[in-house]
């Protein structure tokens, strides 16, 4: 009893005290296009994508962080600009958080724009915005408060002397992003990535009269293929956040094995770490037009002590849908039939 007691007080506390620094959190950050940086929108070779994604975290030892997320973007040539590429997508996130679930839904809207800075198109500059509308609930009877503790035994049905403005806050919120992308040829291709969220610091609190705010969280990611066989591929991966005085960065590489019988395109392997905190490991199909990447965290900070080093399940699903374009017989001449 005094261990789920001290669980949920210590969720209690993160989930209303230090809630401005915990956003949805994925470790597949390189399956979260849209979601890590906006300029991602529409950037990459099809007409239409789909990208779902599910997590469950620390579920060994308490109802810690259940997320979901799912996209849809659509990718235009040549808009305005020879060799551009833009793109307009749809993101909706979901997360249920601890005993009290504490629930994100996330809905939104992010277009984005690209096009070549070089003479032969090897280099290109994107820009990307989001916005959208942000819910958050939160059910109080499902925490335990320590004047509900008589010293021997808890007693939920004694009076708490905490008061709550509201059980459910929404707002607005809006982020930007940029990135600049390189493609020599199939040997190898590399891009890096900025992107700025929470750029007009929403009102974020279930207390009356709060001053807290959700600061602006800063991404930088990075990546790349670099060809070293003709059908081996090594994908490097780096991505940091920053959010006032928090730091996270996760680093690490996939490798790719292009290998086809029976339509399977490629398999995945790889490792991520995310300093101090966790150590994911990869593994993934390609399919058809059907990427598939599952991953599981071990938990390497503190938090081991409770978690036994067991982090978490992650799943992502990525599908390219490319529409049937008309064949179109190559240019020729024909010689006269004296020659």
């Amino acid at each position: 009893m005094k261990k789920k007691l001290l669980i949920s007080v210590l969720f209690c506390v993160f989930g209303l005290f230090s809630l401005h620094a915990q956003d949805i959190h994925f470790s597949q950050f390189f399956s979260t296009p849209i979601y890590t940086n906006p300029a991602n929108t529409g950037n990459y070779d099809g007409d239409f994508r789909f990208v779902i994604n599910n997590k469950n975290q620390w579920m060994t030892f308490t109802n810690a962080y259940r997320t979901f997320a799912g996209s849809i973007d659509a990718s235009f040539d040549n808009l305005f600009v020879d060799k551009s590429k833009s793109g307009i997508g749809l993101l909706i996130n979901n997360d249920i958080a601890g005993d009290g679930k504490l629930g994100t839904n996330q809905f939104y809207l992010s277009t984005a724009y690209s096009l070549p800075i070089s003479n032969n198109h090897d280099l290109r500059l994107g820009l990307g915005l989001i916005g959208g509308y942000v819910l958050h609930g939160i059910d109080f009877n499902n925490f335990y408060f320590g004047d509900q503790y008589t010293g021997e035994q808890y007693d939920q049905y004694l009076p708490t002397g905490e008061s709550w403005f509201a059980n459910r806050i929404n707002y607005f919120d809006f982020g930007a992003g940029i990135n600049v992308l390189y493609t020599k040829d199939t040997l190898f291709n590399a891009y890096i990535g900025f992107a700025a969220t929470h750029i007009n610091s929403p009102g974020k609190s279930f207390l009356e009269n709060s001053d807290a705010v959700l600061p602006p969280k800063f991404v930088i990611s990075a990546g790349g293929e670099y060809q070293i066989e003709k059908d081996f591929f090594v994908e490097p991966v780096f991505m940091s956040m920053f959010q006032q005085k928090y730091r996270e960065y996760n680093i690490g590489a996939l490798a790719r094995f292009d290998y086809n019988p029976v339509s399977l395109q490629a398999i995945y392997f790889g490792a991520v770490v995310r300093t101090s905190d966790a150590g994911i490991m990869c593994f993934g199909v390609k399919y058809h037009d059907v990427k598939i990447m599952i991953n599981y965290d071990i938990n390497l900070s503190n938090l081991s002590t409770i978690s036994k080093g067991k982090g978490g399940v992650e799943f992502s699903l990525i599908y390219i849908f490319i529409k049937p374009r008309p064949f179109e017989a190559p240019f020729y001449r024909k010689c006269p039939d004296f020659i």
